[in-house]
């Protein structure tokens, strides 16, 4: 323990040491050179004259401007503002003068400039215009060969959490376009890490419409937080991307590769990964956007994986972009091998029960993915999309699980060994269209759309388990053995069809209106044969069999009413499905027959106080009806320690969810505040009900809640800006989230607590040349069960650092910690703490720094133990995995582009 506060605190050290400093300060007041009259919100703009990188902006009040907190140096001053010259003037700042004053600064309009005046200008590096943000990315200097994500991380009000997802102003970015279009995908992630940064000219930040909105031309007042990559001119056609390629101790390599050519009108991309460090492709989610072949969640830390996929995109214009097509194809591969072992408390009135479980398991999967889509402008006012997807899947688990379970009271209660092999296939087709009319007054349209889909799975699986079970006894007092082949097959096909109507009824104030039909078939065939004296599996063993045919048919009548206006935007929807389920159990012939009627109301609300604060609330329900799952009366005997059945008499719940978001952001000094809270409530819940047997079997039924409501809410306050005298940007935020549970134990109703409050303190700086990054925070837990005395209440503390620095002879080198402590509790008896230490060393070759040799250290203290802990409804989990751990790997990386002329000059 003490070693790692050493590791900790050093790295802590180095990481901050050199951050203070003196603060200076520039003011001055701009004025009209003609009328003398002061120019109100006018942009400031503080540039360094050695590489031109943004230092501070801001604008003026009532003319006037002071900016504070600048380094030491010499500076560009730009003065913009609309239809006046642009004024640069340099400047120092030392320790003999840390306040320049530049007086009047008299602006002087473009239409009164006579020819003999010389203007020096540059573009602003930041400029809001309206609703939308721009950036002037060449104010930002960044690496060569640099990603979007790499000039994203230096723009005012922009950061990247660590699960990637992009935040502008407090809110998360939901889409990515260049040029205003998609790029492979709109997916923030994926196009930040794609997108070369020298290839940008400007990036824009905005809320756009909703695509409802865009499709029939009235504004729903939703908008979609979304980041447009403009490219300079000559950057718009020519080819770019990436290899890479790396091996490491213990034989732990990893290759990937990804080339894109692309012009205005046509774009071509295709990519492949091999390796075993679970890291290849683009990372977790971004891997399944683009290439739904193998992602690192897929993979989930858990065993030693091998992965492999690969995939090719292709899109088109033509026809003055009338006409366009989409094509995506991707396979992937993964397999993964590991050892887990389990150790579960499941509490019950007055007492529980302890099982140890230890799994080995080797999985294989595959799967293909194709996916197509035509759109045609018909004429000026129609449109028509056709898309179509196709999926094949093969998976092909084996495992062997042997466990044991005690009583409270420490006596022995049931000992198993159960063995799964299983040979899986899965194919799914689905194909849609939609045509939309637009008519000659605006705003009004019809749209009209169909959808049918197939999806065909059938398993083969062999089950042989024994298990035994004791009364207190050394020798078992009961053996139960199973050898079983269990084939299966479910079989869907869905149908439907709806019509939208949409129209203005004046200048804030449209409706939609529509209907729409569908009809589920459902063919679900689980069987279980037992061996035969000739030791074929021919023996059908009903008692474990089903077989069931379900029909759904649902029609859904919905409307809209929406308002806006230049500060508030409002909308209601609301709609109603008449829902009509048949079930037939085709062994006993026993039909069911079900009818739904489900709501779901909706109100959303946004209104600018100011063009600095905003708030939004939202409102929704939802009638959440019972899965076939729930409803069908299956017995099963996979796990046979653990056994779910069906409830026919099952009702539908309904969830209400209340969401409120209040956001300031001051650009001029690049601060802000988020204040966001989310509340759910579910009446008549869907919840577990467990009976646990004296020999430790667990019986799992699905029961309505009655009399009382599950509860989730959350609360999460943030604010953030530049430190006053340390040059950094500062994020102080805390969270408290909590739920309120139940569900039934051995007829007994139990209500679990959950809260979690977890306040979190992060600094951050990044440059081309270097970048920083700190967050560290305690959290505190309050989890019981009402079953139980024994809570499991924890606390902890995490810490997380990291740094990047460019060395001379283009050298560089970086590293990332991560820190974790829990402490014991009244459940677990140990205190468990996990210090993960990655660094990095490198060198740029070549006169473009395109290619790269990195050595990277993974896990170096050798730390990675697999372990979690978690506390459920009725139950207290922990858990220990085979993991990847400490490895060293060499790595040669090669970025190329070349970009075709300027399509000014070619025309």
């Amino acid at each position: 323990m003490k070693f790692k506060i050493v590791v900790v605190a050093v790295f802590c050290f180095f990481s901050i040491s050199a951050l203070a400093q003196k603060t200076f300060i520039v003011k001055g007041l701009v004025v009209d050179t003609a009328t003398s009259s002061k120019i109100d919100n006018a942009t400031i703009t503080i540039l360094s004259i050695k590489d031109s990188v943004l230092q501070k902006f801001a604008y003026t009040n009532k003319g006037n401007f002071e900016i504070s907190n600048l380094n030491p140096g010499k500076f560009l001053l730009m003065v913009t503002y609309p239809d006046y010259a642009d004024f640069v003037s340099p400047f120092a700042l030392d320790a003999d003068k840390p306040l320049h004053n530049f007086g009047n600064i008299k602006m002087i309009l473009k239409s009164r400039l006579l020819d003999e005046v010389i203007i020096k200008s540059r573009v602003a590096s930041m400029k809001i215009k309206g609703d939308t943000t721009e950036f002037n990315a060449a104010a930002y200097a960044t690496q060569k060969n640099a990603k979007v994500e790499d000039l994203l991380k230096q723009l005012q009000g922009v950061r990247i959490n660590q699960n990637g997802e992009i935040l502008f102003q407090g809110e998360a970015v939901s889409k990515m376009l260049v040029d205003g279009e998609e790029f492979f995908s709109d997916d923030p992630a994926l196009v930040a890490k794609t997108i070369r940064a020298d290839m940008v000219n400007k990036i824009q930040v905005y809320d756009q419409k909703s695509d409802k909105a865009k499709l029939t031309g009235i504004d729903d007042g939703v908008k979609v937080k979304t980041i447009n990559i403009v490219l300079q001119e000559d950057k718009r056609k020519g080819v770019f991307g990436k290899v890479d390629a790396g091996y490491g101790t213990d034989d732990f390599y990893a290759v990937q590769t990804m080339f894109n050519k692309f012009s205005p009108k046509q774009k071509i991309s295709a990519f492949g990964n091999i390796g075993n460090t679970g890291k290849v492709g683009l990372s977790g989610a971004d891997n399944n956007k683009f290439g739904s072949g193998f992602s690192q969640g897929n993979y989930g830390g858990i065993g030693i994986p091998f992965a492999r996929d690969g995939g090719a995109h292709y899109d088109n214009k033509w026809n003055k972009d009338k006409q366009s097509v989409n094509i995506n194809y991707t396979t992937g591969a993964l397999t993964t091998d590991g050892i887990t072992n389990n150790i579960t408390q499941d509490n019950l009135p007055g007492s529980f029960n302890v099982s140890n479980r230890d799994r080995k398991f080797h999985n294989y999967s595959y799967n293909q993915s194709f996916n197509a889509s035509f759109t045609s402008k018909l004429d000026s006012t129609s449109d028509l999309r056709i898309s179509g997807f196709g999926y094949m899947g093969k998976s092909k688990p084996e495992s062997i699980t042997t466990a044991t379970t005690v009583r409270g009271n420490g006596m022995l209660q049931n000992s198993s060994t159960i063995a799964t092999i299983g040979d899986n296939d899965n194919q799914n087709i689905y194909s849609s269209a939609n045509y939309t009319k637009r008519f000659k007054k605006k705003g009004r349209n019809l749209s009209v759309n169909a959808s049918s889909s197939f999806g065909d799975a059938k398993t083969k699986n062999y089950l042989k388990s024994e298990l035994n079970f004791y009364d207190g006894d050394v020798l078992p007092d009961r053996v139960d053995n199973v050898d079983q082949y269990k084939p299966g097959s479910n079989t869907t096909n869905v149908a439907t069809a709806g019509v939208t109507y949409s129209d203005i009824l004046s200048k804030s104030l449209s409706f939609t209106a529509g209907y729409s039909f569908s009809r589920t078939l459902n063919k679900n065939s689980q069987l279980s044969f037992n061996q035969s004296s000739s030791n074929s599996y021919s023996q059908l063993d009903s008692a474990f069999s089903s077989d069931f045919r379900l029909v759904n048919r649902s029609g859904t009548y919905y409307i809209t009413m929406a308002y806006t206006s230049t500060k508030a935007s409002a909308n209601i929807s609301n709609s109603l499905a008449d829902a009509e389920f048949k079930q037939t159990d085709r062994f006993s012939d026993v039909v069911l027959n079900r009818k739904f009627l489900n709501w779901t109301p909706s109100a959303y609300f946004r209104y600018q106080l100011n063009k600095a604060t905003s708030l939004t609330l939202t409102y929704s329900g939802s009638t959440e009806q019972p899965g076939a799952y729930q409803l069908q009366q299956l017995r099963q005997n996979s796990d046979p320690l653990n056994i779910t059945l069906g409830n026919p008499d099952l009702r539908p719940s309904f969830r209400s969810n209340l969401y409120y978001f209040y956001r300031v952001y001051q650009p001029t000094l690049d601060r802000g505040l988020n204040f966001r809270g989310n509340y759910a409530m579910t009446s008549n819940a869907i919840v577990s009900d467990r009976f646990t047997d004296a020999e430790g079997i667990n019986t799992f039924q699905y029961s309505n809640l009655k009399g009382r409501n599950n509860k989730n809410w959350d609360v999460y306050a943030e604010v953030y800006g530049h430190a006053t005298k340390l040059d950094f940007i500062l994020y102080i935020s805390t969270t408290v989230s909590g739920s309120t549970n139940y569900n039934y134990v051995n007829g007994q109703l139990n209500k679990v607590i959950y809260v979690n409050y977890a306040p979190q303190v992060m600094i951050g700086k990044n440059k081309a040349e270097y970048s920083y990054g700190m967050s560290l925070g305690p959290n505190y837990l309050v989890n019981s069960s009402s079953l139980q005395s024994v809570n499991n209440n924890s606390k902890g503390f995490f810490t997380t650092m990291n740094y990047f620095v460019k060395l001379p002879y283009n050298f560089f080198m970086g590293s990332d910690l991560n820190y974790k402590f829990t402490a014991k509790n009244q459940v677990f008896d140990q205190n468990f703490e996990q210090l993960i230490l990655n660094s990095y060393v490198g060198k740029s070759f070549l006169k473009n720094e395109s290619l790269k040799m990195t050595i990277k250290g993974n896990d170096l203290l050798n730390q990675n133990t697999g372990y979690s802990r978690n506390g459920s409804t009725d139950r207290f989990t922990e858990t220990r995995n085979v993991t990847i751990k400490r490895y060293f790997m060499v790595s040669m990386i090669w970025d190329f582009a070349k970009y075709g002329k300027s399509l000014q000059k070619q025309q």
